[in-house]
């Protein structure tokens, strides 16, 4: 009795020990009753019923990294040449990377190879190296999607180099030595242009200021001449002569004082100008 009581007590040991399975962080087991997949053990202590459940495989849900990919492509404008990339992925449904493929790393490098040509061919090569955070984004999109199906999840794509052969370089190098060409000559005439409309607001500017300063002055004449008009009519013709003969005088007196004045021409009435002043101001005189 008591020899049954121990290998009952053992067996219950063992059973337990062996029903017990410890899944160490970033792993999980997948385990298989009777050769079919019964469920996915996750990181800690599980139990599972010893001799009908099993690992069928011990799978790693750590970011995995494939790099240096190496892919020759086709843009959208027919350039060809080679990219390289980098692809981290994670397994996320471990029953479905292990029984719908038989290497993960293998598909997840074909997938990268299909979708990567299929978006490439969308873009031209211009585009690839201007805004390459966009086909980055649309290649990650791609495999995410397609790697759902095989429980793997797309961490991160990335196109880390672009080489191109000789000859698309030289054809790249005249492409943009002709767009920098185009740009100058548009700035130069997009310059002259303006230069152009400058000069036709500052000459219209400059018109319009002297229509404005001819508009002054023929109001202010047009003033005088009536402020004349009435001194004459009010019997102002002496005040008027002595107008006359004091602009004659002060036109002779600047004629004089000028230094290039060698030689002076003046009109044979020209000192008539001082004593018809002086005349005027004795009959005013006189009058008072």
């Amino acid at each position: 009795m008591l020899e049954f009581l121990g290998v009952l007590v053992v067996a219950i040991i063992v059973f337990t020990v062996a029903g017990l399975k410890i899944v160490p962080q970033s792993r999980n087991f997948v385990i298989t009753r009777l050769g079919a997949y019964r469920r996915t053990l996750e990181a800690g202590v599980n139990i599972i019923i010893p001799f009908v459940d099993r690992v069928h495989s011990d799978i790693s849900i750590a970011d995995r990294v494939l790099k240096d990919v190496d892919l020759n492509v086709i843009s959208a404008d027919n350039a060809v040449f080679d990219i390289k990339l980098l692809v981290v992925y994670r397994i996320n449904k471990p029953e479905l990377a292990v029984f719908r493929v038989n290497s993960v790393d293998d598909l997840i490098v074909g997938l990268v190879m299909s979708l990567v040509r299929s978006e490439i061919g969308k873009v031209e090569l211009d585009t690839i190296q201007q805004d390459r955070a966009s086909l980055n984004r649309a290649i990650k999109e791609a495999l995410t999607e397609a790697g759902e199906d095989y429980g793997v999840i797309i961490s991160r794509s990335e196109i880390i180099d672009v080489r191109l052969s000789d000859s698309t370089e030289r054809s790249m190098a005249e492409v943009l030595n002709a767009e920098r060409e185009r740009r100058a000559t548009v700035t130069k005439a997009e310059g002259d242009k303006k230069a152009v409309e400058l000069n036709a607001d500052a000459e219209l500017y400059e018109e319009r200021r002297r229509a404005e300063a001819l508009e002054v002055m023929a109001s202010a004449t047009a003033e005088a001449n009536r402020k004349i008009a009435e001194a004459v009519g009010e019997d102002g013709a002496a005040a008027l002569r002595y107008q006359i003969a004091k602009l004659q005088v002060d036109a002779l007196t600047k004629l004089s004082q000028s230094e290039n004045a060698k030689l002076i021409m003046l009109p044979g009435d020209a000192s008539n100008g001082f004593v018809s002043a002086a005349s005027i101001l004795a009959d005013a005189q006189q009058r008072q």
